[in-house]
């Protein structure tokens, strides 16, 4: 897909500037925590300790984790790296309709430039674990992508491009799976429930960018209920090997 598509400003980089601080974070968080690996056990009591309550081991406690320490410790701190300075990366912005809290993205990109096109303010980044469990999977469709299907997400934005991003993570090895076979299970899921909505299944078409080659990236095109259209790009971040227990 050309990446002129990407029309937040008319020049076009700021797609793959953003795709390749995306894969300099990874590398730079595997090498990392290679030495000092991520702890389950540690995250959830963090947890409990702000929260101030026992807490329950949800998905989203190691989620949330995980997505702070990529912005704040790497894209906020690497972005000048990628001429990206003027962009704001924000964890956990709402999203609001008419006044009223529709939803919460997980990373709000905003493009502070007066060049930007009417209506397009910002780019969404929707956040989930993912490994070759089901439930996981229909998790990420059902509260992922169809937020954008349905307008929870960009309800009052006229953005035409927005991304999903995969922690890959899992407890037990036999519950590895990788991107090619995950996007597999994601398109059947898709078109089991949301075939209307789907013009181009994830990695249907060739993704037509310069990025870092250690990112694994799938485009795909859906169709809102309002019958727009909006790319949605599908990225995977390898965390297999940096989770304990």
């Amino acid at each position: 897909m050309n990446a002129d598509c990407f029309t937040y400003t008319s020049e076009p980089y700021y797609q793959e500037n953003i795709f390749n601080l995306l894969g300099y974070a990874q590398s730079e968080i595997k090498k990392i925590r290679s030495k000092t690996k991520f702890s389950r056990a540690d995250i959830l009591a963090k947890h409990i300790v702000k929260k101030g309550k026992a807490g329950s081991k949800t998905k989203l406690e190691l989620e949330d984790y995980l997505r702070n320490d990529l912005v704040q410790n790497y894209l906020t701190i690497y972005k000048t790296k990628f001429n990206l300075d003027h962009l704001y990366f924000i964890p956990g912005a709402d999203e609001i309709n008419d006044g009223v809290t529709t939803g919460s993205l997980d990373i709000k990109v905003i493009f502070p430039n007066k060049s930007l096109l009417s209506g397009e303010e910002y780019l969404a980044i929707e956040c989930k674990r993912i490994n070759k469990l089901l439930d996981k999977k229909r998790y990420y469709i059902d509260e992922g992508v169809n937020r954008f299907i349905t307008r929870q997400y960009y309800p009052e934005a006229d953005t035409k491009v927005a991304f999903m991003l995969s922690f890959m993570e899992c407890e037990k090895d036999s519950q590895k799976q990788y991107p090619i076979d995950i996007v597999k299970d994601f398109n059947t899921l898709l078109q089991e429930a949301y075939e209307k909505n789907v013009i181009d299944n994830i990695g249907e078409k060739d993704l037509n960018m310069d990025i870092d080659p250690t990112l694994e990236v799938f485009n795909s095109l859906i169709k809102r209920i309002d019958s727009t259209e909006l790319i949605v790009y599908h990225v995977f971040l390898d965390y297999y090997d940096i989770i304990d227990s």
